[in-house]
């Protein structure tokens, strides 16, 4: 009897134990299954037989990506202080609204990254591209830094890219790669889709980072633990004040009991304790 129990309670361990396997492996196979059908500005990504590389491609980066929770989990925070203001102006375009991932593979939404080639901020704008598309930089106002002028500007560029290539992927590597650049490889190599193309190892991975981004955000808790991450940053509540030609900001700010950090903060276009000649919007917090 005592050994028919325990051959019972064995069998009954094991069943359990199968059943619970039979689930795991079914929802992981739903995951992994969902995490391969990708797309990027309206355009599928392909992970068949004959673009098998991509999914090695995808991998990397999405790895890359959960290496470093502590800069999702910050991307993750500061998502809603720029999101809002950039599907805004992406849907007002008639754009797509994932090229908004594409200004977190470019910056982490950072406002002090700056590129060896004097890339910043936002949208990784090299002073020359900035100025070509209407932004001010030089040492007193630098426009890369401000968000909306910025984010106009970047929108320029890639109504621009689409126009040459009536297609978004290719718009959005082209970012990175420059328009004639990709223009050059797509003539040379005889293909249409980016996702045929043979490109240098950063642009090859510059979508894939822009996709691993996109599925790292939008479904953070496949990977982490976001309770631990509490909650996410929103834009401050800001009013602006029109200034004209100033020359010590700190002392204008004291005297209209503002502070000149918050100035700063608020403003980082605005590069000195100075403003030159013109009239200026500044950001400061309602009160």
């Amino acid at each position: 009897m005592k050994k028919k129990s325990i051959i019972l309670s064995a069998v009954i361990v094991l069943g359990l134990w199968m059943i619970w396997v039979a689930q795991y492996a079914f929802w992981w196979s739903l995951f992994w299954t969902d995490i391969y059908k990708q797309t990027l500005a309206w355009e599928a990504v392909p992970f068949d037989s004959l673009h098998q590389f991509n999914i090695e491609r995808f991998d990397r980066e999405l790895a890359v990506v959960r290496l470093d929770e502590a800069q999702v989990q910050m991307n993750w925070k500061r998502a809603w202080i720029f999101k809002p203001m950039i599907e805004k102006k992406l849907s007002a375009a008639w754009l797509p609204l994932d090229l908004f991932y594409l200004a977190v593979a470019e910056s982490y939404l950072r406002d002090n990254v700056v590129s060896s080639a004097w890339a910043a901020w936002l949208w990784q704008f090299m002073p020359a591209t900035a100025k070509s598309y209407g932004l001010r930089v030089d040492e007193y106002i630098d426009e890369r830094y401000d968000a909306e002028k910025s984010t106009d500007a970047a929108i320029q560029y890639l109504k621009k890219a689409y126009d040459k290539f009536w297609n978004w992927t290719l718009a959005m590597a082209s970012y990175n790669r420059g328009i004639n650049g990709i223009a050059n490889d797509m003539a040379n190599q005889y293909q249409s889709s980016f996702y045929d193309l043979w490109e240098n190892n950063e642009t090859s991975r510059y979508i894939f980072r822009i996709i691993a981004a996109k599925e790292v955000l939008k479904n953070p808790s496949r990977y982490f633990d976001v309770s631990k991450w509490w909650w996410q940053y929103s834009a401050p509540d800001t009013m602006e004040v029109e200034l004209t030609k100033t020359d010590d900001l700190a002392v204008w700010a004291a005297g209209k009991w503002y502070t000149y950090a918050e100035i700063r903060y608020l403003n980082p276009w605005i590069r000195k304790n100075a403003l030159p000649e013109g009239v200026w919007k500044v950001k400061v917090y309602k009160r």
